[in-house]
C-alpha cells in the first residue's frame, strides 16, 4: 500500500500586509520660491496708480461762534463749535479739569473731500429770526446787555436726481424755496489742514471760513466734473 505524501500551500507574500498602497518612486518634487521684495507693498507707487490706499490727514473742524447751532454734520463729519479737553488740574492732586477748545481734530480722506465739495454748495443755514438782540439787565452783571443769539436751521438742497427718485418711490418731496434770512453754510464752517500731522494741532483763534478759505488737499485729486 503506497503512500501518498501532502503539499502544503504555499503562503502568499502578501497576506498580513496594511492595505496601503505605496506611491510610485519618483524623483525630488520641484520647488518655487517667491522673492521677498515681491511680498512687500510699494505704497508709495499705489498711491500714484490710484489703488486702494486710503489717504488720509488731520484737519482742525468746526464752526463759528456766529453760527445759529452748536454743530454740522457734513460728509459724516462733525463740525462743532467747541470741544474739552481733559488735563491734569495743577491746583489739586490727581485731579483733572476741562478745558474748552476750538473746534475739532479730524481724519478727512479724498472722498470725505469730495462728498464735502459736492454737497457744500447745496447747503444753506435758514436764520429763523431778525438777528441778535440786546436784553437789558438780564447779564451777568446788573446792568448788562445780554445778547440773544441767532437762531437757525440747515437745510440741505435735494439735487433733482434725488427729486425724481423720492417721486418714483412715492415718497413726500419739498423742493427747496429760497428765503431772505437764507446763507451760505460754508460762511460758518472751517476745515484747516493741520500743519503737525501727528498729533493735530488747533488755533487760538477762529480761522477763515471754508467760504473765503476755500479747502486745502495735500496732493493732487482726481480730475472730475466737481473739481472744474
Amino acid at each position: 500500500m503506497e503512500t501518498t505524501a501532502k503539499k502544503t500551500p504555499s503562503k502568499n507574500p502578501d497576506v498580513g500586509k496594511p492595505a496601503v498602497i505605496a506611491p510610485p518612486a519618483r524623483g525630488p518634487e520641484p520647488k518655487t520660491k517667491i522673492a521677498g521684495a515681491s511680498l512687500v507693498p510699494d505704497l508709495d507707487k499705489r498711491s500714484k496708480d490710484g489703488q486702494s490706499v486710503l489717504r488720509q490727514y488731520r484737519y482742525w473742524v468746526g464752526v463759528t461762534p456766529s453760527c445759529p447751532v452748536e454743530y454740522l454734520t457734513l460728509a459724516g463729519i462733525c463740525f462743532p463749535k467747541v470741544n474739552e479737553n481733559l488735563i491734569e488740574d495743577p491746583l489739586r492732586t490727581n485731579q483733572k479739569r476741562r478745558v474748552p477748545v476750538i473746534g475739532a481734530i479730524v481724519f478727512l480722506t479724498e472722498d470725505k473731500i469730495r462728498k464735502m465739495r459736492e454737497v457744500l454748495p447745496r447747503t444753506v443755514i435758514r436764520f429763523i429770526d431778525d438777528g441778535e438782540k440786546e436784553e437789558p439787565g438780564t447779564g451777568q452783571n446788573i446792568g448788562d446787555n445780554f445778547v440773544r443769539p441767532r437762531r437757525g436751521q440747515r437745510i440741505t438742497i435735494p439735487t433733482m436726481e434725488e427729486i425724481e427718485q423720492r417721486k418714483k418711490a412715492g415718497k413726500p418731496t419739498r423742493q427747496y424755496v429760497p428765503h431772505a434770512g437764507d446763507e451760505p453754510a460754508a460762511r460758518y464752517m472751517f476745515a484747516v489742514l493741520c500743519s503737525d500731522q501727528e498729533r493735530g494741532s488747533r488755533g487760538e483763534y477762529y480761522p477763515d471760513t471754508l467760504e473765503t478759505a476755500g479747502l486745502e488737499w495735500p496732493g493732487e485729486l482726481e480730475a472730475d466734473e466737481l473739481l472744474k
